[in-house]
């Protein structure tokens, strides 16, 4: 495939400026599925035509790309807009709400304010500007895409200081995502002040309580690896993952993703070999049935009742090689009406 095609375009800027909008913003964020550190948003106003060749969606650029389209942006910008939420807040509100929060911020902070935005994923209730969501925004529309490696570039640097306060837990190399590494960093010495203490591998991770022989011990560190090996396939597979440890009263939904527009919600199953039965056998119906719940939660919570959605399990089993299999049950089942 050719580079042109990767590019973003203005069309979505252009059709915004038919409708009347002359100042337009683009906005996306980073940071929804780290176990530490803060969710980051920008908020990018580019001046109409702006050349920019390397821009485009930043998950596609290396860190050099980016850092350089990054320098591009801020030359070419009228306004932009950063804005953050803490783990603290993601902690007290949810995920979910704390990204709201810090794209709040970064519109507030974009001076002049657009009087619209673009945005990538789906819309953001209670945001001070006429906004329009964009789905593959990062890919598609160029203002989102500036504001993705925007976004992206401050919360890597943010993590390259934490790095140096907190060394052992390799955050200037894995930006606070729950890898291998992180992992058993984190049940050896406990969570640091930047952890989310809301997120299952945090939350169910203590130095002081952890035994490292005891057979529950096993099954968490085999649980959260199995759920960064799932979110890993998943994206893969070209999933837009919307937020992961998603809580809505008693249940917790592992990863809720994007489908190409349909939106999944994703149990991670996961075991070491020595389980009885698959792990996807393992989903009762009481489980099935808060997990609906909490999917109903989030659909209304996000406003987009009308967009098709699916329960998918994905099973995560490690035996004897480094690499798990992976067993992916689409469809896994259907949320059923009393």
């Amino acid at each position: 495939m050719s580079p042109e095609k990767n590019r973003p375009s203005w069309r979505f800027e252009e059709a915004a400026r038919l409708r009347g909008f002359s100042l337009i913003g683009g906005m996306d964020e980073v940071g929804r599925g780290p176990i530490a550190g803060p969710v980051v948003a920008a908020c990018v106003v580019l001046s109409r035509n702006a050349e920019l060749p390397e821009v485009r969606d930043s998950k596609l650029l290396t860190e050099a790309a980016r850092n350089r389209a990054c320098d591009a942006i801020m030359a070419n910008a009228v306004a932009i807009g950063v804005g953050e939420a803490s783990p603290a807040e993601i902690d007290q509100h949810n995920i979910l709400r704390a990204t709201h929060l810090a794209m709040r911020r970064a519109v507030e902070r974009c001076v002049p304010t657009p009087e619209h935005v673009l945005v990538d994923g789906l819309p953001v209730p209670l945001l001070p500007v006429s906004n329009e969501a964009i789905v593959r925004g990062d890919a598609l529309c160029m203002s989102v895409a500036a504001a993705s490696i925007v976004a992206k570039v401050t919360r890597d640097r943010m993590m390259a200081r934490l790095d140096a306060a907190y060394p052992i837990y390799g955050f200037g190399r894995n930006k606070g995502y729950p890898t291998p590494d992180h992992l058993r960093a984190l049940r050896a010495h406990g969570p640091c002040p930047i952890h989310r203490r809301s997120f299952a591998p945090v939350r169910e991770c203590s130095s002081s309580l952890f035994d490292p022989g005891s057979s529950s011990a096993l099954s968490r560190a085999v649980g959260e690896t199995g759920e960064a090996w799932a979110r890993s396939y998943l994206e893969r597979l070209g999933h837009r993952i919307l937020a992961t440890h998603y809580r809505s009263g008693r249940a917790e939904i592992d990863i809720i993703s994007d489908d190409s527009g349909t939106i999944v919600f994703t149990e991670v199953k996961a075991s070491g070999g020595r389980d009885i039965g698959s792990p996807a056998e393992r989903l009762t119906r009481a489980q099935c049935g808060r997990i609906v719940e909490a999917a109903l939660a989030y659909l209304a919570e996000m406003a987009i009742q009308d967009r098709p959605c699916r329960f998918d399990v994905v099973e995560v089993v490690r035996r004897s090689s480094r690499v798990p299999e992976i067993r992916h049950y689409r469809n896994a089942f259907i949320a059923e009406s009393d």
